[in-house]
């Protein structure tokens, strides 16, 4: 029942030079009467970060919501998914979602891949809602293929 606002996900993640591609499996269908994530098409080509303000409002799944200055809701698109179909989405690409109303659910599951080129900083604590902090440091990377070739990422097992 929460919305997620307007964002981009490289404000969250600690990734530098910052490069991820967001991966949601839905488990259920996702529809518009359901809330399935919104995008703004071609939003990510600049590859830079819009300026986001914290929102602490009440029904919201994360605090940093894009300045409504900086793009068209109008322009929105929505991604509908059926059981075991995936989108996937650039770090920089604006999207959000809906709360769910309906007596739908609409689960699913996220990855984020990033380039062995890229470091996780595990050290990075951010403030993502309003119940405080979450800590980048229990996250768990794992390296899914080649070598690490920043030399720099932590890969132990995290909490």
């Amino acid at each position: 029942g929460t919305r997620t606002p307007w964002h981009q996900d490289g404000e969250y993640w600690p990734i530098e030079p910052l490069a991820t591609c967001t991966v949601w499996i839905a488990i259920d269908a996702a529809t518009p009467e359901n809330g399935c994530l919104q995008v703004i098409p071609g939003s990510h080509r600049d590859r830079t970060l819009a300026r986001h303000n914290e929102n602490d409002a009440d029904g919201l799944a994360l605090n940093l919501e894009l300045d409504a200055s900086q793009f068209d809701a109008a322009e929105a698109v929505d991604i509908v998914l059926e059981p075991g179909q995936v989108s996937l989405h650039d770090v920089f690409l604006y999207h959000g979602s809906e709360p769910n109303h309906s007596d739908q659910s609409r689960r699913g599951m996220t990855l984020r891949f990033m380039p062995t080129t890229s470091v996780y900083r595990h050290d990075v604590s951010l403030r993502t809602s309003r119940e405080g902090t979450l800590s980048m440091s229990e996250r768990t990377v794992y390296l899914m293929r080649g070598i690490d070739r920043s030399g720099q990422n932590d890969f132990r097992m995290r909490h």
